[in-house]
């Protein structure tokens, strides 16, 4: 059979690709593997270069003339490579280009002592370190933003809410560290991610390693490695690290969601507790009173993306042999990319959002002081006051309750005399109480005031968590910063190396 016939990606193969391979497997993933990894390939050559050369498993001159053609592919960007289908995926294009700027002979060397299996592994532990990495970025800007509103108030005293129902007094900043303080572990979990996915699998070849002398170390520092996934097979095998960054994207999109879903709530006409700033509201086409709240429904719809690809990676991975299979080690994945993009963009929506936030602070004190969510500091009051069981004065400020409601007061309204009167009816006989504590029992700025221990809405208590947040984000910025070095360290290293052969002409 003549070449014309034979297929482009080796002689085992005696016919040409069919037409519908080309359409849905082939054309399209070559476009956008040259889209996505195109760079993360050339350094993943330049590194295996470099060192086969140093390992003396190539020649200087071969070293050399391989290194030359890689920086001109690259120069010349991922629209300079000739794509062609038949050549299947990304690889084969390029080290065709490398082919036709050498020889066959000198191209062909590059690929000496790997496979596409290691290969594709490594890029992909890049691409996803990075991903990771913006995803971490992006929270503690979120996380900075938090906090500074949550320092601007401390003191912006707010119902807090139980099943959407008022339950006791809180302060604005008290709820917006308690989101951060889940944003918080949703960092550490993808740090986590990130630290099992930046282990090296280069030198796994397909999955039994090579014959040849290649120190995996080399690569491994060259790319920016913390180290290696030492055994070959699971090198190849293994995408749990994506998986775990795919759950951990899950849970922050959760914790996201329920954030929107607060202010969501907080800025409907019922609640009237927030407003926004018109740049980050949209309005409707009909009806001219509107100011939706877009960036709140985008930020929900997009977080959900991310529990879709993880439902989806797990399914592909779950019933595949534990080695190199596409259902796995690709297919699953496909969602994984535009999933991790979406969240992303929610975390920066929701930091817009914070940073146009408009409180309504004395509508939300007025809310606690109408709502009933101060008698619960009563009930505590009363078991002082009274020396009975909080049981009791449970059953004794229900009844209060229940009264005012059907007289239509509203919680400052409650007496002492109200609260003697359900007293001796649940207990028989009370002792007088000073209607300044019935007062200051219902006043939310006491009962928010008087919970000033660990992780309480306390204005002090507050403070001290703000503190310690700030701590936690600037920890893991130096962690993002560290790693980032390394990769740095790795790129300047290889650069270093590189230049050194180009410029080694008499070591031939």
């Amino acid at each position: 059979m003549s070449d014309e016939g034979r297929s482009k990606t080796g002689r085992r193969l005696a016919e040409r690709p069919a037409p519908e391979i080309l359409e849905f497997i082939y054309g399209g993933e070559v476009k956008e593997e040259a889209a996505s990894t195109f760079h993360y390939m050339t350094a993943v050559n330049q590194a295996h270069v470099v060192m086969l050369a140093r390992q003396e498993i190539i020649r200087p001159d071969v070293a050399r003339a391989l290194l030359g053609a890689i920086d001109d592919i690259e120069a010349g960007g991922p629209e300079g490579l000739e794509l062609d289908a038949e050549r299947e995926g990304l690889y084969y294009n390029y080290e065709h280009a490398v082919i036709l700027r050498t020889s066959p002979l000198i191209g062909g060397q590059m690929h000496t002592g790997r496979s596409r299996n290691d290969l594709g592994a490594t890029i992909m532990r890049m691409r996803y370190r990075d991903v990771i990495l913006g995803l971490i970025d992006a929270a503690v800007e979120l996380r900075y933003a938090l906090l500074e509103q949550a320092a601007a108030h401390v003191d912006t005293v707010m119902p807090g809410y139980t099943h959407l129902q008022p339950a006791q007094p809180i302060t604005l900043g008290h709820y917006l560290t308690a989101i951060e303080q889940g944003l918080a572990r949703d960092t550490r979990r993808l740090l986590g991610a990130y630290r099992h996915a930046n282990l090296s699998p280069l030198g796994a070849a397909a999955l039994a390693g090579t014959g040849f002398p290649i120190d995996r170390e080399i690569t491994s520092r060259l790319l920016g490695f913390a180290g290696l996934v030492t055994n070959t097979l699971d090198a190849v095998a293994s995408r749990d690290y994506l998986l775990e960054a795919l759950a951990a994207a899950a849970i922050m999109g959760a914790t996201l969601s329920r954030f929107a879903q607060d202010l969501f709530v907080w800025y409907t006409d019922e609640f009237g507790m927030i407003n926004f700033r018109d740049r980050v509201t949209g309005t409707s086409s009909i009806m001219p009173q509107k100011r939706n709240p877009i960036l709140q429904e985008y930020i929900k719809g997009r977080t959900s993306q991310p529990l879709g690809a993880f439902t989806a990676a797990v399914s592909g991975v779950r019933n595949t042999n534990y080695t190199n299979v596409i259902d796995a080690n690709r297919e699953g994945f496909r969602a994984a990319d535009q999933s991790l993009g979406d969240l992303q963009s929610a975390i920066v929506l929701a930091r817009v959002a914070i940073e146009n936030l408009i409180v309504r602070k004395e509508l939300m004190l007025e809310r606690c002081r109408k709502n009933f969510t101060t008698v619960t500091q009563l009930a505590d009051e009363l078991t002082v006051q009274w020396g009975i069981s909080f049981r009791q004065a449970h059953e004794i400020m229900g009844s209060v309750v229940r009264q005012a409601v059907e007289k239509g007061l509203r919680a400052t309204d409650i007496t002492a005399e109200m609260v003697q009167e359900a007293g001796r009816e649940e207990l028989g006989s009370v002792r007088p109480l000073d209607p300044e504590v019935v007062a200051r029992s219902l006043d939310p700025v006491f009962g928010v005031q008087v919970r000033s221990h660990t992780g309480g809405p306390a204005p002090a208590a507050v403070e001290r968590m703000i503190g310690e947040a700030r701590g936690r984000v600037r920890d893991h910025c130096d962690r993002v910063g560290a790693v980032r070095r390394l990769i740095e360290d790795g790129q300047k290293e290889l650069r270093v190396e590189i230049d050194r052969i180009l410029g080694s002409a008499s070591d031939d």
